[in-house]
């Protein structure tokens, strides 16, 4: 058996000393299936396909098609249980750059552990993104950190690989800093 063919079902020798304390803990199903995903694709140099996100039909709310989409993107329809996510409107945040009539989407995923919360708006091209919503390393404010748009970018981010992540471009404009952060920029 090859070690790209071995099944990751929690931490891994591999992944020695610079596991961050944060992976320590018993992984819950999304973690261990996004670390899985990140180490796949960093060894392949692939993503996962997932297919094209799920359609806004006439009868869902909004609210539940940006749930669904994190959902797919996230392929947490195939771990096999119930992944419970949060929904509201975010107060803080534009839904569109620039934007100040429609808020923007907060979503939360919790565990027994920490829970994850996310940011949806639209970037320049009109896309749904998603970013992790993490504290401020000036402030202390939760403001978009990382983009997350697939369950490898979560791995990425739980093992705390940032070279295989950018960052989240709405991390600077973000109205939840305080008003005198140095990382809030133009």
């Amino acid at each position: 058996m090859t070690r790209a063919s071995v099944p990751i079902t929690g931490p891994v020798l591999l992944l020695g000393d610079a596991m961050p304390s944060t992976m320590r803990k018993p992984f819950n199903p999304v973690k261990a299936a996004a670390v899985q995903a990140a180490v796949e694709r960093a060894q392949t140099g692939q993503a996962s396909q997932v297919g094209p996100d799920p359609a806004l039909h006439s009868h869902d709310a909004e609210l539940r098609w940006v749930e669904a989409v994190l959902r797919h993107r996230l392929s947490l329809h195939s771990l096999g249980r119930p992944i419970g996510i949060r929904t509201r409107d975010d107060d803080t945040h534009p839904l569109v750059a620039d934007g100040v009539h429609f808020p923007a989407v907060a979503l939360s995923i919790s565990f027994a552990d920490r829970t994850l919360d996310f940011l949806a708006t639209y970037d320049d091209r009109r896309r749904l993104i998603f970013d992790l919503l993490a504290p401020c390393a000036q402030c202390g404010k939760p403001v978009p950190t990382e983009e997350i748009n697939s369950l490898g970018d979560l791995g990425d981010y739980l093992l705390q690989t940032r070279d295989g992540l950018g960052g989240s471009p709405r991390l600077r404009t973000s109205p939840a800093h305080a008003a005198d952060c140095l990382a809030r920029g133009d």
